[in-house]
């Protein structure tokens, strides 16, 4: 008997990143054993290794409209995953059109006539109206897709120290196409002693700029680990005081570990991620990078390594909004 079938259609790179692969990683993760995920994924060369990496059976390609909705018809086909704005554009009108169902993973609102849009955003319950044409909206944190290898780890189970030299993770998504990376390095405060650990995700390329910076901090007393794409990102996390990050993703795992953070929005869909968790009081920061000076990120980086209790009732406020069974809730919802 055919198995049935789910297909997953991202794409990842440089300018992209690889948030898009990570949501849909953590739904094929949580899929049951008689349901068959079709990863069908795109973009640079990149994803080819980061799937062998992570032991994620995928098939690679440019993968036009015509190719996914062949895929689509076969009999065993449920559904159709889709996350990536152009993508959900291109294919969701062409999936309707043959009856095929079709779930958005969305990050801003579309007027797309998707059978399921997901959207796991904290601000996401107030983007209800911004999908008017949906037939069924799962909206905020009680969605969060979370990674099998975050979710490995009971909620809450970071606990930060307010140690004379504090463990800061730093990490700017999968690709960091902006350079935030080295620049915070560049940036920090030179009076506090800080052990550093460096993330660089998949799609990194400014390893010179990086290196330089990892350099002159260590000059001026810091410790500098750094890390090329994990296996293991949620002990990272754990065994951190502070995160220094973009506002995409990664604060939703920071929020469910228990890891505070201070965030920057590094994309166009971070920017109201940023602001509605800065009012809400879950992170420090919220700025947009391109638009922030160099003395004002110096100032936020001083203001946030300097204030322990800030740092602690965030914290707290950020792990109250999330858990661990999004994904299930998400395959339960939406995929079964």
């Amino acid at each position: 008997m055919t198995r049935p079938q789910i297909l997953f259609r991202g794409d990842a790179s440089h300018a992209l990143g690889y948030g898009h692969l990570a949501r849909l990683r953590a739904l094929i993760e949580e899929l049951a054993p008689d349901v068959e995920p079709r990863a069908l994924f795109g973009g640079d060369a990149t994803v080819g290794a980061w799937a062998d990496h992570h032991r994620l059976a995928v098939e690679l390609g440019p993968w036009p409209v015509d190719q996914v909705v062949a895929a689509a018809e076969a009999p065993a086909v449920r559904a159709v995953v889709i996350d990536g704005p152009a993508l959900a554009d291109a294919l969701v009108p062409a999936l309707a059109q043959r009856g095929i169902r079709s779930v958005v993973i969305d990050d801003r609102g579309c007027a797309l006539a998707a059978d399921v849009v997901i959207n796991h955003n904290f601000h996401a319950p107030s983007l209800a109206a911004a999908y008017p044409a949906a037939r069924r909206r799962l909206l905020g944190r009680r969605y969060l897709m979370l990674r099998r290898t975050i979710r490995r780890y009971p909620r809450g189970s970071c606990r930060p120290r307010d140690a004379a030299r504090l463990r800061v993770v730093v990490t700017f998504g999968g690709s960091d196409p902006v350079g935030a990376t080295a620049r915070t390095l560049d940036l920090l405060p030179r009076d506090r002693a800080l052990e550093l650990v460096v993330l660089a995700g998949p799609g990194f390329r400014d390893d010179d700029a990086l290196a330089a910076a990892a350099a002159a901090a260590i000059a001026a007393g810091h410790t500098v680990e750094l890390l090329r794409d994990p296996d293991d990102p949620g002990g990272v996390f754990v065994s951190a005081d502070a995160a220094i990050c973009s506002a995409g993703g990664t604060l939703g795992e920071l929020a469910y570990l228990g890891c505070p953070a201070l965030a920057f929005a590094i994309a166009p869909d971070q920017v109201i991620c940023a602001r509605t968790q800065i009012r809400s009081g879950l992170i420090s920061g919220g700025r947009t990078w391109a638009d922030s000076a160099d003395d004002v990120i110096r100032a936020e980086l001083f203001a946030f390594l300097g204030d322990a209790q800030r740092r602690h009732h965030q914290r707290h406020r950020a792990l109250a909004t999330a858990d661990a069974l999004g994904p299930h809730r998400i395959v339960t919802e939406a995929l079964g």
